[in-house]
């Protein structure tokens, strides 16, 4: 494993500026993506009824768009978190980062999926699969970039730098709790992402050093 790590591309270093740059900027398209698929009535001058009904037949297109919103914006922070104690990488680090946001950026289409065919159990796992690669892909990451200590200071965290896998990344989980649920319940299948934000909101709260 090390031999292959010293191989001429894995050699180059390279600081993570620019990969961080590239990476927040496919986030923010992905999430503008998102709301993209929110329409507004086509036909002008209709009544307040009218209006109303169009808005409700759009629930599940709402519904898709904040559960996306939320698992988006939870893996960018999970990623920032990775990549902050870093000063230096390869090109094997920014190939993993490729693959990383390969995933995320089925995003926008698996949400929409579920958006218009909220009753079929395949949008879900299509869906949670895709969200889950995108976990593995960070995961993947964070485990090769932590083997790597020349990369990063003494001041890295140590939960960072020893992290308890299962707790730092839930989204696999998610995804295999919610393609269980697929031919259950649909729904429940996609309110299982809830955890994904909540989870993050604990992980940070309980990561702080104490006053």
């Amino acid at each position: 494993m090390r031999s292959i790590r010293k191989s001429i591309f894995s050699n180059q270093s390279n600081r993570p500026d620019r990969l961080c740059a590239l990476t927040d900027g496919v986030y923010a398209i992905v999430l503008t993506l998102l709301v993209l698929d929110l329409k507004i009535p086509v036909t002008p001058g209709l009544s307040e009824a009218k209006i109303i009904d169009d808005l409700v037949k759009q629930i599940p297109n709402f519904f898709s768009y904040i559960i996306s919103f939320f698992v988006v914006a939870t893996l960018w922070i999970k990623h920032h978190m990775v990549i902050k104690p870093l000063k230096e990488c390869n090109t094997i680090t920014l190939g993993l980062n490729l693959v990383h946001l390969l995933f995320m950026t089925l995003t926008p289409y698996t949400a929409s999926l579920f958006g218009h065919y909220k009753e079929d159990p395949i949008v879900v796992l299509l869906f949670s699969g895709s969200i889950g690669l995108a976990a593995v892909s960070l995961h993947i990451l964070h485990w090769y970039v932590v083997a790597e200590p020349d990369w990063y200071g003494e001041d890295a965290p140590e939960e960072w730098k020893h992290p308890n896998w299962l707790v730092a990344y839930p989204a696999i989980i998610i995804s295999l709790i919610s393609m269980s649920l697929a031919f259950i319940s649909v729904t429940g299948a996609i309110l299982v992402w809830v955890m994904l934000p909540v989870s993050l909101a604990l992980f940070i709260l309980f990561s702080r050093e104490p006053t």
